[in-house]
């Protein structure tokens, strides 16, 4: 990507068939351009996920994807017996992702609950290493993510995901800066220039009062207000993706869903748009 545009994690479940453009041109209007897809094909609608991406395509949006990271995948191992194993298990995931390519992917570290983490971290640079080989039109993202005391999993701490990257020391590799992620992990500053300027993709989410994550903007928790114009100001230049899940909402109607999800990726483009001329600041 060279432009800023607003994304929204998409799924068979929000709008399907005839009920789609009703869902989408609300969210287009509001500033909408991208739609992230999760890839897993263990999952009830993944039969329809192909279509979906097909007709969102048609309907003009630019398509990113989410690699698989539920169980039963994770790259632990990877750089081990396990390779061939892994890779049969996510090449089929990552090959639809190339159909709609040149396209961010984004990618979690490996997780164990049993596999030290000297071993899962020599499996993250492998797997990515493997991903950069084999799909040279897509452009993998290495999510920051939350430390789970049950689990081990790489990608917990800025300098870890940043470090990475950087051993990799391939281009097209950077980083997904999930904001809510940070959030809830207590990381509550702005990340240095450094790891900003590896930033290739965005996940945003706010957090509700019991620390459920994955809401629309409502609660005031990220502060991406602030974070947004900074990562601009480094020179990032991608996607910003609203990233919902759709269960924490299911109690409410849908119409107040869609306003809900309309006013925020109105807001990410009010500050993509405020925050452009900062761009042009950095160029000079």
């Amino acid at each position: 990507m060279n432009q800023l545009e607003v994304g929204f994690s998409m799924h068979p479940r929000w709008a399907f068939g005839e009920a789609l453009p009703g869902f989408l041109e609300p969210l287009r209007a509001a500033g909408l351009r991208a739609l992230e897809f999760g890839l897993h094909a263990h999952e009830p609608d993944w039969p329809r996920s192909l279509p979906l991406m097909e007709e969102c395509r048609r309907l003009g949006f630019v398509l990113c994807f989410h690699a698989p990271y539920l169980a039963p995948y994770t790259a632990a191992g990877f750089a081990g017996e396990q390779r061939e194993e892994i890779q049969a298990a996510y090449a089929p995931m990552l090959d639809v992702a190339a159909r709609f390519a040149p396209a961010p992917l984004v990618v979690h570290g490996a997780w164990s609950d049993t596999r030290p983490h000297d071993a899962l971290y020599a499996d993250t640079v492998a797997f990515l290493e493997w991903v950069l080989e084999r799909y040279p039109s897509l452009v993998p993202a290495l999510e920051n993510l939350v430390p789970d005391p049950r689990r081990g999993k790489i990608g917990t701490t800025r300098a870890e995901t940043l470090r990475i990257v950087e051993e990799v020391g391939d281009r097209r590799l950077g980083l997904c800066w999930d904001m809510g992620h940070d959030v809830k992990a207590g990381r509550l500053s702005a990340p240095g220039v450094a790891w900003l300027r590896h930033v290739v993709h965005v996940h945003l989410h706010d957090i509700d009062e019991n620390g459920t994550d994955h809401y629309p903007l409502l609660y005031g928790r990220a502060p991406y207000r602030a974070w947004l114009p900074t990562l601009v100001q480094a020179g990032f230049r991608g996607i910003v993706t609203l990233e919902i899940k759709g269960e924490q909402l299911a109690h409410l109607e849908f119409e107040q869903v869609k306003r809900m999800l309309t006013a925020s990726v109105a807001e990410i483009a009010r500050l993509l748009r405020e925050s452009a001329p900062l761009i042009e600041e950095v160029v000079k």
